[in-house]
């Protein structure tokens, strides 16, 4: 669930530390909040994440391992290729 979270609340934090800054350093701004444009920039945050582990995530149908502690050593979460079953039916 965080993982959804986060991508899209960036632009909110980004947008409230912006805001900070500039009434320390004051420079007050008189138009109102752009929200619209915060949802927007989430939204596509989201959308960019889903593209980029679509396009540099594991290869299709292949099985996750995850970490493991073996022999005092911790293994990390591997991909193992698909397994594919050469076998014709009569």
């Amino acid at each position: 669930m965080i993982k959804y979270l986060l991508p899209f609340l960036a632009p909110f934090v980004g947008y409230y530390i912006w805001l900070r800054l500039m009434r320390l350093f004051g420079r007050e701004r008189d138009w109102k909040h752009p929200w619209h444009w915060l949802f927007l920039l989430g939204t596509l945050c989201i959308l960019g994440m889903y593209a980029y582990f679509a396009s540099f995530g594991a290869p299709a149908g292949s099985v996750y391992v995850p970490p493991e502690y073996r022999d005092g050593k911790i293994i990390p979460g591997h991909h193992l290729p698909a397994v594919t079953d050469k076998k014709t039916s009569p």
